[in-house]
């Protein structure tokens, strides 16, 4: 099921507002105080193979939400293509997140979010991405860049990761470490 923005009507000066138009009034607004919007996270470490050409996707088990309009299917399955955010209402949509991934001093870390991928991290349309150097002080944050971007119901998001430290590096954990968001913000 695919949901849709409420319309409100014009009206012209003088006019008597029926109850419907009242109504529509008040389901836009109802609509617009909790639009469609998805959170989720991982919740188990990720190994990522090291390769300059190897982009792995990220999985989600876990929700901090996910709100769709009455009707429509869930944004996000824990289980099935985890790692996909389902658009289930068309419009423009604020998508960001962050991975955190395991301390190394050698080589780049790399996250990405792309549209329609089938879990290729060369697939579909490239829609972020942020790169930077190791650090042997701290854990490596990789805050991917707020986009907003026009989608279509049925379109998805996926966070892909690469690195190159020499050998495999595992993910940090957690709702607010490694996380995937997408909010609709306009029509």
């Amino acid at each position: 099921d695919m949901g849709t923005i409420p319309t409100i009507s014009t009206f012209t000066a003088g006019a008597v507002l029926t109850a419907a138009q009242v109504n529509a009034i008040k389901d836009a607004s109802d609509f617009w105080a909790l639009t469609p919007r998805c959170s989720v996270y991982s919740s188990a470490a990720l190994s990522v193979p090291t390769g300059a050409s190897t982009w792995t996707v990220v999985p989600f088990a876990s929700e901090t939400f996910d709100i769709v309009q009455s009707g429509d299917s869930p944004s996000h399955d824990t289980a099935t293509d985890n790692s996909r955010i389902y658009v289930r209402t068309s419009g423009k949509y604020e998508i960001n997140g962050q991975l955190q991934i395991a301390l190394n001093a050698t080589g780049y870390r790399s996250v990405q979010v792309r549209l329609n991928a089938a879990g290729s991290g060369t697939g579909g349309t490239q829609l972020a991405v942020n790169t930077v150097d190791a650090s042997s002080a701290a854990l490596v944050s990789l805050p991917n860049p707020t986009v907003e971007y026009d989608l279509t119901a049925g379109d998805y998001v996926e966070m892909f990761v690469q690195q190159n430290s020499g050998g495999s590096l595992n993910t940090v954990t957690g709702a607010g470490i490694t996380f995937l968001r997408i909010k609709l913000v306009g029509s």
